[in-house]
């Protein structure tokens, strides 16, 4: 932590900010700082630099890491969400680098994390701001030379190929990874049926799970943008259930379809997506140094529940025991 944090001292010389402290807060994706300045405004200071030994460095590039900011600037101009506003450095940009690593300077979002959402209005909330992002996303033109990683059929199939390596090293259970793999097969099919219209396809949050919102009264605010990228809308959805309870599902969409349209088949849908967001996610789960000791029970549970009524064709979407449970 003692290098990160001379690197963060040192990107901060190139803010107009006068610090009076900077406070570690931890490491997944990137390395992250909270900066308090001397009139008591706050913010987050990001090193781009991950504990994952599978993070692509595609996510750390200049192109990557600028069009981030530009998506996140103009949600901020567009929206009436609480986001974590964008700071351009004195050289009015929004990347510093310091020993070759990029640093992003963002305000600070107030609010409380929960572990798990277990309120009707927590639930309600969090509709409204996703379906709030979506209908910025729709209307939004991707400026020229903007750089964002695709969610398509091929991160699933990535996933798909750790999986089958992790398994025939004796890691994973084959027969869940066996499970895994049928659905994988039948949601990048689902994938790749889809039109990329408008309607469907655009920036989206990639990443909208409880540790990623905040709440500050009866608002929900998204934080840390890192995983943004062209997607379709139904996955920040289904990404976003797996740790939404079934029973609150159903609140949250009517909430989310008040700002912005679910389609006619959104049940079945969503379930795909519910599966295509765990599989993406083992690209980076993986990775992690300490997987091994909970990614084969996560697994063995998402295995006997949600993928087998998946495969099944049983809907879970509004019933069932959540794997985590």
């Amino acid at each position: 932590m003692e290098s990160t944090l001379s690197i963060a001292k040192e990107a901060l010389h190139h803010y107009s900010i006068p610090c009076k402290s900077i406070d570690f807060i931890g490491q997944s994706a990137n390395v992250i700082y909270k900066i308090t300045d001397v009139g008591n405004n706050e913010y987050s200071l990001r090193l781009h630099t991950s504990k994952s030994e599978t993070f692509e460095r595609y996510w750390t590039e200049q192109d990557v890491l600028h069009s981030e900011m530009v998506w996140l600037h103009s949600l901020v101009l567009d929206t009436d969400l609480t986001l974590p506003s964008p700071v351009k450095n004195t050289q009015g940009d929004f990347i510093t680098k310091v020993n070759n690593i990029s640093c992003t300077l963002v305000r600070w979002v107030e609010g409380e994390q929960k572990s798990f959402i277990t309120t009707l209005e927590d639930a309600q909330s969090i509709g409204e701001m996703i379906g709030k992002l979506h209908k910025h996303a729709s209307r939004w033109k991707t400026p020229n030379s903007f750089e964002r990683p695709v969610f398509d059929a091929s991160r699933i199939s990535q996933a798909l190929e750790k999986l089958t390596e992790q398994s025939q090293a004796g890691l994973l259970d084959t027969d869940d990874t066996a499970l895994l793999q049928n659905a994988g097969q039948q949601v990048m099919k689902m994938m790749n049926s889809i039109e990329r219209t408008c309607s469907h396809w655009g920036m989206i949050h990639a990443d909208l799970i409880p540790s990623n919102i905040v709440f500050h009264g009866k608002e929900a605010r998204p934080i840390d943008f890192g995983a943004c990228g062209f997607g379709f809308y139904l996955f920040d959805l289904g990404w976003t259930f797996s740790y939404i309870h079934p029973a609150l599902r159903d609140p949250l969409l009517q909430s989310y379809s008040t700002y912005y349209a679910l389609p006619d088949n959104y049940i079945e849908l969503l379930e795909g997506w519910f599966i295509a967001g765990q599989l993406e996610t083992m690209n980076f789960w993986l990775g992690l140094p300490d997987s091994r000791e909970w990614l084969p029970d996560h697994i063995r549970k998402l295995a006997s529940r949600e993928i087998t009524a998946y495969l099944q064709k049983d809907s879970f979407l509004f019933n069932g025991t959540p794997y985590w449970e």
